[in-house]
């Protein structure tokens, strides 16, 4: 073969090319003066490098910062109510993305903190979240220069009086940040408009006849991208089983919104506390459990197959702290690592052959506890289980702080070279209840402090797990799942698959009210689309 002068011109430009192109990926640093809060060696009322705007007595630096109890941070607070921004203006960008991160804490009483990052085109902010006392946290923020080549960082408190904020550790680099997957997990939906659910955009009014809607167009209107659905083998009441999958994907398909299969390998709910064999399983020996494992994920993924798109992933299994079919794949008492290996394995063979493309997710609870993540993937690591996604159930009111979930998400998706996903999380809109059936969270002592049991106390808490996720490292943050958005107190929609006269203990911590109409925290999902 002769290899022309005229075709090693233009290989060499491709490469050239392709390299110049990757090196633009990668991250560029851009310096920002006294970022550490350190250039002044002491604690000083007004910090080199930045200006103070508002309340400007109210900014200053202390001893005990981010990386080091031996170094400074700046601080907001007053004994009286105030309102301050810390800023300082870069010059000389190019066009482009740009990224802020900063860590940060505040106190949970009435405080507004966070960051402004204003590159010419749109203001762009990211709160800080609610924390342990002395938790810090990284939030991330991206906004888009202009032409004028600058980008204006602010760091802001609105306070009442002896409330505080801490910032430390400024960096802007090249680069955007976004959560690509805004998801609602929406297995309660079929069941609730059989039996008479109704879903709604905006409150009604006496001036307008608003019609319901599809609470799937309501959700992508407002800018979910993907729909979680739950499968159970043989459940009692029908539902949540492969028909219906097929039946629901078709629906997702219609509203172009991306499909992740939660298959529970079970006939009612599997969790850490629960992972009882399907009936029709029950006198299998290991060697049936695991195809029988491998043609229910097949049948899944086929099922989703005949609305005309590919899952987009595959969670084997649903919060496996404990291990899966019970009691053939316990991780404890005695623990069985070599079943639960191959189940998995099954699964996720099922997966690549049905949908080479589709990712295989592997999902626990408790996601703000890194040593029950490192434990379990460990082990499942060195059984030769193979996956993509690491997914994380995280409830406030259960799993530890804010902070605890970014510990365990950053740690994770560096530890494993994996992206992460909290693929549950919900939080109450109300402490109130619709039904007879007491609410999982009803009382004020179960509430996480600095999120009030309100419309928006729910959207900021749902804000603030979306901002955890966004700040993973090396865009290893893929996304959030809002858990069962749609189970509002429809009759007959129950707990309890078996019971038709079962209570939902879950409305107040739907996406949709009592009436049935969207809550403010959907529009966070707007937020990166």
């Amino acid at each position: 073969m002769i290899f022309r002068a005229s075709q090693y011109t233009a290989a060499l430009l491709a490469t050239v090319c392709s390299i110049n192109a990757l090196a633009s990926e990668t991250p560029q640093t851009i310096t920002i003066n006294n970022a550490g809060f350190e250039a002044d060696g002491a604690a000083v009322a007004a910090p080199l490098g930045w200006t103070s705007i508002g309340n400007s007595d109210a900014d200053f630096l202390e001893w005990g910062g981010q990386s080091s109890a031996e170094s400074y941070r700046l601080s907001h607070w007053a004994s009286a109510d105030y309102s301050v921004t810390t800023t300082q203006t870069i010059s000389g960008l190019a066009k482009g993305a740009y990224t802020l991160r900063a860590w940060g804490r505040r106190s949970t009483g009435t405080t507004q903190a966070y960051l402004t990052l204003d590159c010419g085109k749109q203001i762009e902010r990211v709160d800080l979240p609610a924390a342990w006392p002395g938790q810090w946290v990284q939030v991330a923020v991206t906004a888009q220069a202009s032409a004028k080549g600058e980008c204006k960082i602010g760091l802001h408190t609105d306070a009442s009086a002896n409330e505080w904020t801490n910032f430390d550790e400024i960096s802007l680099t090249t680069g955007e940040v976004r959560v690509p997957i805004r998801g609602a997990d929406v297995s309660s939906l079929k069941k609730s408009t059989d039996l008479g659910g109704l879903y709604y955009p905006s409150p009604k009014n006496s001036t307008s006849n608003q019609k319901p809607k599809s609470a799937l167009k309501i959700l992508k209107d407002q800018g979910t991208t993907h729909v979680r659905l739950r499968v159970w083998v043989n459940p009692a009441d029908s539902y949540h089983d492969l028909h219906e999958l097929r039946e629901m994907a078709k629906r997702a398909k219609r509203e172009n919104l991306k499909v992740l299969v939660d298959l529970h390998y079970s006939d009612t709910w599997a969790d850490p506390g629960h992972q009882s064999i399907p009936a029709s399983w029950m006198n299998y020996s290991i060697d049936q459990l695991e195809a029988a494992v491998f043609m229910h994920t097949l049948a899944a993924c086929a099922a989703v197959h005949e609305s005309g798109a590919s899952p987009d992933m595959i969670q084997i299994g649903n919060e496996l702290n404990s291990g899966m079919l019970w009691p053939y794949a316990h991780t404890w008492n005695p623990p069985s690592w070599e079943n639960l290996a191959r189940f998995l394995k099954a699964g996720y063979n099922a997966v690549k052959i049905c949908s080479p493309k589709t990712k295989v997710v592997l999902h626990l609870a408790e996601g703000g506890k890194n040593d029950t993540f490192r434990w379990w993937f460990d082990n499942i690591i060195a059984q030769g289980v193979k996956f993509d996604v690491i997914a994380a159930s995280y409830y406030g009111y259960w799993h530890g702080s804010l902070g605890d979930l970014q510990t365990n998400l950053n740690d994770i998706s560096a530890r494993y070279g994996k992206e992460v996903l909290v693929a549950e999380t919900a939080y109450p809109f109300t402490l109130d209840y619709q039904d007879f059936h007491p609410n999982t969270i009803g009382s004020a002592e179960q509430l996480v402090a600095g999120y009030p049991a309100t419309p928006e106390g729910q959207a900021a808490n749902l804000r603030d797990v979306l901002s955890i996720v966004r700040a993973v490292p090396n865009h290893r943050g893929l996304g959030v799942f809002y858990w069962d958005a749609t189970w509002t107190a429809v009759p007959g929609n129950g707990w309890n698959p078996a019971d038709s006269a079962s209570g939902n203990s879950w409305e107040n911590q739907a996406l949709f009210d009592f009436n049935g109409v969207a809550t403010p925290a959907m529009k966070e999902f707007l937020r990166d689309k």
